[in-house]
């Protein structure tokens, strides 16, 4: 069993059933099925073979899901690629990747030239342009490919979204990127009568991975692939299709929670509704509670294929907080700087073990071998785990900073913060200072009132936090918090607009 095995099994065993919705369009599963076929007959006639690399540079559009699945036919190894890159961020990864050619469409066209300056790579655009036309690679006549593939052969080439420095590519095989699926499906009950919402950028692992591989086509469902978000359509969707399942970030269930018509909207065939990278509010779980969707936080990264953590649905409020145990056959401890296993309760670093981790970094050897470490992938994540096993994750370990000696998570603080009326976003940073090398520093946005909001984060944050843990500073911004293609907040963009105190900035705590 492969990928490509899966969807030829549900080709035969509900033809007629959709496997995409897309706008007006819905493309059944024998339909995707015969339409990968011709594509990958094109792709092996422009020199596409197994273990090659095959491209992508596509908005969400039905394509996008075509290509992959014709990529994965022929053994070869697909790779999504971020069209909000500038052509000259896209180049180390075509570099990198080496692909024997590149899909993309008319409006992206230009952002390869640099790239194809140097790289020997085809490329074929939908819509006109100076390229080859995508029309030809979809041969119908032809023998079907049989690629013999196992579930141990790669798959992908998911480049990290650069939260914590250069492009990684994360090598992940058939069988990895289908298990988390497995796991999911049977421990929720998804089967093929679900319908999987889509409205992030396709190429994200948790689009493309976790909602189309191991939700819609592990378990025979449909997914409901929108072009873009838009808060006034995904409700209207999400009625119009019955969708049953949603995986994103906080900050799109967040605004589609403000939305003027989210008390009136029909939400209740929604079964599993769960939010990703960052933390999930009370607010918001109680938001959803009241509307009957149990709103719940789970844990995965590009590395694992996806999901790793997640909780019950009975278990969000109890556990608010905490991003979930261990998926089905994966394995979480907590280790020390030197990968040693910490006993429960100790904070360090979250490591993870499972049928679903990377092969390794692609064609990153070194990085590899000191990232995986006797089947462990050390996440590059601080967290802790209790004797039910329940992981916390306090912070990225680059987040973290160290104030008079003493480590401080950016991500405990924003936690303590988060029910402190008065902004929109709030995201915590450290910036130098003479006295204790570091301290935290708050950047929000949507604010109103600074003064009363700098109040009102005294009064809770000496509460909750410890001296050494409160923010000194703060800075509002007018603009939405920059944020990486996944939508998290991306601190290594704060940081480098804030290398400092600016001055002006709202002082905290007696600063």
């Amino acid at each position: 069993m492969n990928i490509a095995e899966l969807v030829r099994y549900w080709a035969r065993w509900r033809p007629g059933h959709s496997a995409i919705i897309h706008d007006d369009l819905h493309m059944s599963w024998a339909e995707l099925d015969a339409r990968s076929d011709a594509i990958a007959r094109g792709l092996r006639a422009a020199g596409v073979g197994k273990g090659d690399r095959v491209g992508l540079l596509l908005t969400n559009r039905v394509e996008a899901p075509l290509v992959t699945i014709a990529t994965l036919k022929l053994g070869a190894i697909f790779v999504p690629l971020n069209f909000r890159l500038t052509g000259p961020e896209l180049v180390p990864l075509l570099e990198d990747a080496d692909c024997t050619l590149v899909v993309t469409e008319a409006a992206h066209l230009a952002q390869l030239e640099a790239a194809k300056r140097t790289l020997p790579f085809a490329v074929y655009v939908l819509g006109s342009g100076d390229a080859l036309p995508f029309a030809d690679l979809e041969l119908e006549s032809g023998p079907a490919p049989q690629e013999a593939i196992a579930l141990s052969d790669p798959g992908f080439i998911c480049y990290t979204s650069g939260t914590t420095g250069q492009q990684k590519g994360a090598l992940l095989t058939h069988g990895g990127a289908i298990y988390p699926g497995m796991a999911k499906n049977i421990a929720e009950g998804l089967t093929w009568r679900d319908k999987i919402m889509v409205a992030v950028p396709y190429v994200f692992t948790g689009a493309l991975i976790s909602c189309f591989i191991q939700f819609t086509v592990n378990a025979g469902g449909t997914m409901v692939l929108e072009s873009d978000f838009d808060i006034d359509r995904y409700l209207r969707v999400i009625e119009k299709h019955r969708v049953s399942v949603a995986t994103t970030v906080p900050v799109i269930w967040e605004r589609l929670m403000r939305s003027p018509d989210f008390e009136r909207a029909d939400l209740s065939w929604m079964i599993s509704a769960a939010a990703g990278g960052a933390p999930v509010s009370v607010d918001l779980i109680e938001a959803y509670k009241a509307k009957g969707i149990a709103m719940i936080q789970s844990y995965g990264l590009t590395e694992a294929s996806g999901l790793v953590g997640t909780m019950h649905s009975e278990d969000a409020m109890r556990r608010i907080g905490w991003a979930g145990r261990a998926i089905m056959g994966t394995e979480f401890r907590i280790g020390d700087h030197a990968g040693n296993t910490l006993p429960l309760g100790e904070t360090g670093e979250i490591m993870v073990k499972g049928p679903h981790v990377m092969q390794g970094y692609w064609r990153k050897p070194e990085v590899t071998a000191e990232t995986i470490v006797d089947g462990w992938l050390r996440t590059g994540d601080v967290g802790m785990m209790d004797e039910e096993g329940f992981v916390k994750i306090m912070d990225r370990a680059k987040d973290m900073l160290i104030s008079g000696g003493i480590n401080v998570y950016p991500a405990e603080i924003e936690k303590a913060l988060a029910g402190v009326p008065g902004f929109r976003e709030l995201a915590v940073i450290g910036v130098p200072d003479k006295d204790w090398g570091e301290v935290p520093m708050i950047v929000a946005s949507g604010v109103s009132d600074e003064a009363g909001l700098a109040r009102a984060i005294e009064a809770e944050g000496a509460e909750a936090l410890a001296k050494f843990k409160r923010p000194k500073s703060m800075v509002c911004l007018t603009e939405a918090l920059p944020r990486t293609l996944s939508g998290k907040v991306s601190k290594p963009t704060l940081r480098k607009m804030f290398p400092q105190v600016p001055e002006g900035a709202q002082r905290l705590f007696a600063a």
